[in-house]
């Protein structure tokens, strides 16, 4: 499993983060509907609460304190996470560790009764609740929407795709994010998750956009370095020769991180090459050209 050494965060922390923002009366109100999910377990009670948190609790920011060590979580400084959604995930974390066996299936299934707004914050901290792996389905079946803000929950700036989702999943994911114009920059791991398959796929699909006189998003060509096969080596002299800049310097980098040797023969005498001595560049430069 790619998720080995990533620690959950416990739940006594977590509850501490949200109980340090949360007022009396509110925690009060959380800790009876837990009652009221766990002892007996109840699904209805745990959709209507998960639900009705978006009402009882506000929206505000969270900032978290600098002193706390949130170890693998620490993408929270900067995720924006707010009191309602940190509210949510203590909620369903909590009901996971009560009853793993009942509640991980009802967890599972909250994608069929989520408002758009409950599903993204769902999807967006999926790696911050108990048994995460069993919610992949879950995960993947939020690929297919077609609402803008639950496909980028679970496919920006989330490492959960990267660490659970299958070969083809994953290039499902990153082709409708190309497809969707979205930020590729973004998506976690793409380099760790590169596979030949989803190269051909890159390759393929830049011909298409090439022979209808269309662009292709210059980030759109970062798996594929390990992968340049005959026909990839013409795609990267294609890019190498292109007009545009950003073009230019994918077919680089792409040639560069590559073993091929061919691959590092068309870098010898191009302008770049200078330049790139000079003063190196990275994928994330390509958005200043």
């Amino acid at each position: 499993m790619r998720s080995r050494g990533f620690r959950f965060l416990s739940l006594s922390m977590l509850k501490g983060l949200l109980f340090e923002n949360l007022a009396g009366q509110d925690q009060d109100w959380l800790d009876q509907q837990l009652q009221k999910i766990c002892h007996p377990p109840s699904a209805r009670n745990l959709y209507l609460t998960y639900s009705l948190i978006g009402r009882k609790i506000s929206g505000e920011p969270i900032e978290i304190p600098a002193k706390l060590d949130l170890g693998d979580f620490d993408f929270l400084r900067g995720s924006g996470i707010r009191l309602n959604e940190l509210a949510r995930i203590y909620l369903l974390s909590a009901a996971l560790k009560n009853n793993p066996a009942y509640f991980v299936p009802k967890v599972a299934t909250l994608i069929q009764v989520s408002d758009t707004g409950e599903l993204v914050t769902l999807l967006r901290y999926l790696m911050m609740l108990p048994h995460r792996e069993e919610f992949c389905e879950t995960a993947v079946e939020a690929l297919r929407t077609n609402i803008a803000t639950v496909f980028e929950a679970i496919s920006m700036d989330n490492s959960y795709p990267m660490r659970y989702f299958n070969e083809q999943q994953w290039n499902q994911m990153y082709l409708k994010a190309a497809f969707m114009q979205l930020d590729l920059l973004r998506i976690q791991g793409v380099e760790e998750r590169a596979n030949a398959p989803l190269s051909r796929i890159i390759s393929d699909y830049a011909h298409e956009r090439w022979a209808a006189s269309r662009d292709v998003d210059p980030h759109f060509w970062r798996p594929v370095s390990g992968f340049l096969d005959e026909v990839l080596l013409k795609d990267m002299g294609r890019l190498l020769s292109s007009a545009n800049i950003a073009e230019q310097k994918a077919g680089f980098l792409c040639c560069m991180q590559s073993g091929e040797p061919q691959a590092k023969m068309m870098l010898e005498s191009h302008p770049l090459n200078e330049i790139y001595q000079k003063k190196p560049f990275g994928w994330k430069d390509l958005k200043n050209e």
